[in-house]
């Protein structure tokens, strides 16, 4: 297939120009750090490759955002940094709590079940996030933000073979202090931070507290109802200890809690011609057929919902952290990062999004995992080598009970019950060494070895035609296997189920991962370098399986990536131009994939998740920051992306090519990536000044992002040859022009108050944050957020 990108259309760019020209100056990622710093861009020091180093001299494409830009960014989460870090994509994903997909590159992953491993990790103080629940991280209180692009095998492990968001929150202070904001935006948004630093206690112990507290009425209405939907509620606080009891030791360990409660949305996206939804009864007074065939409306008809159920969500998380570096020498440094996070969530969805009562969910599960590191990193000059080891273990339980309503239930209410149970432990050993063979040149060689291990038990309880059915309970020890079946639609064929026996797997995938770069330094300021990296995705099982066939396992993912690039700094460190080529090979990806079903089975087909495609990709990304004057500084991204499926094969095991029992070809590597824009780019200014007592500080960021599709769908009718995404999985292009303007009052001391106007998504488009058309049954998405606006207040003392 020859994909068709549709370029920014003259009266666009027009608009966006003109929006830039007269917004109020925007963010720079960069900016002086001082009055006396001489207009030169502030340097950030990061940790991307477990060493403290300048941003500009590590040889890989690293973004980063400090706390002075975040604050001056209008960034309320990481999908506030998407389209201003090249080559990054991120929408929210509303079947799990601040749940995110995270695309980099062309490589993403989306869905909330558990047994499936995320492609971009997401890294807090050190500690890998072990699924895509949690990761809308909040933007308060965030040292730093460092987005690394590209297969991060080597020292950050297995499932990071999109990039790694790697963020680092604030360390306790010497000093007592205390900050916080308060804001209120539209759709009855409240929004309450605060910060407290007790300073040092007996010069060994210094702590901090603190609190988040987010409330919203939601940006869709729901007209069965009557109300606004997609109501959210989130509690945050945690307390941080920073205990140095010599010179040479230091430990930071930090707990946190988070309470959320709101309720799911689906958007109806069904269609009269495909979806057997269309055809089902509503509620009185309403018909999912006039429900149907909104996505041809200018915004998809995402923002109005019909949903006729309550479909609250509840999640409790708590986590501790513990990070200690223990200096033994001048140039031997051991650490060690200690991370536990659990979860209790319950997620109802009405996935059909209408008013009918056709396919419901509510998923009750529980979460954990341990993780610990250890390194040691030594300063042999000319060799600075960091050894270490790692330790990975989680687990999770889900009980799920799914309603497949009157239509799919044969003209009663029809129930099915099921529970898994999986654990996945991980052991990996790592080395990286720099080389500095001159004093311009050097070269730097990792390698990982990791070793996975995972375990599934997963139980289907009965499904029956009787109104208010009552559901075995689960024990772990049994399974259930089909035993006739019933046809409540035309072309639906469902299993009736009774206990039977189990349904188990267990598997171990190895894999060597390694990368190797060169470096050269033309003079002070400016370095070009070239690199390879490999990185892997780990195999498992299908946390969705229906069968033991489709139970799995399926075998780790990898990606071979090379890159070349230059970080220059130029006049006097006012300029900088960051540019990276690269090339990625995508090999034995990860499906979901359709494949006729074992003899004896209801369906003649079944999805599976198999190792089915392979992928080129390619792409150029380039960032560029101008320090005009103390007052004035500018930046820009741009990104290309060239993603191509080199082989798919939807079919792969024992079908004629082109005669599938669900109508498409075995070949349908004619179909695009997920969430693969082709062009982002992003440009901005920002203006501070000091005004008699005070400063003002303004900002704005217009950014734009090329149509790209978030499903793999198969459009139907199929055009042989020519097989193209579900034309509903297509956004738009985007535009979103941000901007915020404030005033700091200064009180002396170090002691200020501020209040500043906001505003995200300010040419208000609308468009797809997600899609998933579903076997034919029904289609669903979500919305990203309209435009939004409000006052902040904010203070420091």
């Amino acid at each position: 297939m020859t994909t068709h990108v549709r370029l920014l259309p003259a009266i666009h760019t027009t608009v966006s120009l003109a929006a830039l020209a007269i917004a109020t100056p925007a963010f720079a990622q960069d900016a002086p750090a001082d009055d006396n710093s001489g207009g030169a861009i502030r340097e950030i020091v990061v940790t991307a490759q477990k060493r403290s180093e300048s941003v500009q001299s590590i040889p890989i494409a690293v973004t980063a955002l400090d706390e002075k830009a975040m604050e001056s960014a209008t960034i309320d989460d990481i999908r506030d940094i998407a389209g201003r870090v090249p080559s990054l994509v991120v929408d929210s994903v509303g079947a799990g709590p601040s749940a995110a997909a995270i695309s980099i590159r062309g490589i993403s992953f989306e869905d909330i079940e558990k047994s499936f491993d995320p492609a971009v990790g997401v890294v807090v103080d050190g500690v890998f996030i072990g699924t895509n629940t949690g990761q809308l991280l909040d933007s308060f209180d965030i040292e730093r933000l460092e987005v690394l692009r590209g297969p991060q095998g080597t020292l950050f492990g297995r499932n990071t073979i999109g990039g790694v968001i790697n963020v680092i929150r604030t360390k306790p202070t010497q000093d007592f202090g205390v900050r916080g904001q308060f804001a209120y935006s539209n759709f009855d948004t409240k929004r309450g931070r605060l910060v407290v630093n007790t300073g040092s206690l007996g010069g060994i112990i210094a702590l901090k507290a603190f609190g988040y507290y987010d409330k919203t009425d939601g940006y869709y209405f729901n007209v069965t109802q009557n109300r606004r939907q997609g109501k959210y509620e989130t509690l945050t606080g945690g307390v941080t200890a920073l205990i140095t009891p010599s010179d040479a030791i230091t430990a930071q360990i930090t707990y946190q809690h988070s309470r959320e409660r709101g309720e799911t949305v689906s958007s109806a996206l069904s269609e009269t011609s495909r979806e057997v939804l269309c055809a089902a009864p509503g509620v009185p007074g309403f018909s999912p057929l006039a429900e149907c065939n909104r996505w041809t409306l200018p915004d998809h008809g995402l923002y109005t919902t019909f949903s006729a159920i309550d479909t609250p969500v509840r999640n409790d998380a708590d986590s501790i952290t513990g990070n200690v570096d223990i200096k033994l020498s001048d140039r031997l440094t051991l650490s060690s990062v200690t991370g536990y996070i659990k979860n209790k969530e319950s997620v109802t969805q009405d996935f059909d999004g209408s008013s009918a009562n056709f396919f419901e969910t509510k998923r009750d599960q529980r979460y954990h995992q341990f993780s610990q590191e250890i390194r040691l990193l030594a300063d042999l000059d000319p060799v600075n080598l960091l050894v270490g080891g790692y330790y990975f273990n989680s687990n999770y339980k889900l009980d799920q009970s799914t309603n497949f309503g009157t239509v799919l239930g044969g003209g009663s209410t029809a129930v099915l019950r099921q529970y898994v149970d999986h654990t996945a432990k991980s052991y990996a050993a790592f080395a990286d060494a720099q080389i500095r063979l001159t004093d311009a040149f050097k070269i730097s060689l990792g390698a990982r070895y990791t070793d996975d291990k995972k375990e599934i038990f997963n139980n289907f309880g009965r499904i029956g035609a009787l109104v208010g059915l009552t559901l075995p309970s689960f024990d772990g020890k049994s399974c259930v296997a089909a035993t006739g079946t019933f046809s409540p639609a035309p072309g639906v064929v469902l299993p009736v189920y009774t206990a039977a026996n189990n349904c188990s797997g267990s598997d171990s995938f190895g894999k060597f991962t390694w990368r190797a770069n060169a470096e050269y330094t033309i003079e002070p300021g400016k370095l070009v370098y070239a690199s390879f990296s490999r990185g892997f995705r780990s195999g498992g099982f299908n946390g969705r399986a229906a069968s033991p066939t489709s139970l799995g396992p399926y075998q780790p993912e990898t990606v071979d990536a090379y890159e070349v690039g230059l970080k220059a700094d130029w006049l006097d460190r006012t300029l900088r131009t960051n540019l990276a080529f690269y090339y990625t090979k995508y090999n034995n990806k990860q499906e979901e994939v359709v494949q006729p079903a074992p003899p004896g089975s209801s369906s003649p087909q079944e999805t599976v998740v198999q190792n089915a495609s392979s992928a080129d990709i390619k792409g150029f990304e380039a960032e560029i920051i101008a320090q005009m004057s103390n007052a004035f500084s500018f930046n820009a991204s741009f990104s290309y992306t060239d993603a191509q499926y080199n082989s798919f094969f939807n079919d792969i095991v024992g079908l004629t090519t082109g005669s599938a029992a669900d109508g498409i070809p075995d070949d349908v590597s004619t179909l695009t990536l997920r969430r693969a824009p082709k062009i982002q780019w992003s440009a901005g200014l920002n203006y501070t000044k000091d005004v008699g007592s005070g400063r003002i500080d303004a900002s704005t960021l217009l950014r734009y992002q090329s149509r790209y599709v978030t499903c793999i769908t198969p459009n139907k009718p199929v055009v042989p040859g020519a097989v193209t995404n579900d034309n509903r999985c297509f956004t738009e292009d985007r535009e979103n022009l941000s901007a915020e303007i404030g005033y700091t009052h200064f009180l002396g001391e170090g002691r200020e108050v501020s209040l500043s106007l906001f505003g995200r998504n300010l040419t208000n488009h609308k468009g797809l944050s997600s899609t998933l058309p579903v076997a034919g049954l029904f289609t669903f998405g979500a919305a990203i957020q309209p435009r939004t606006y409000g006052v902040e207040l904010g203070f420091r003392f």
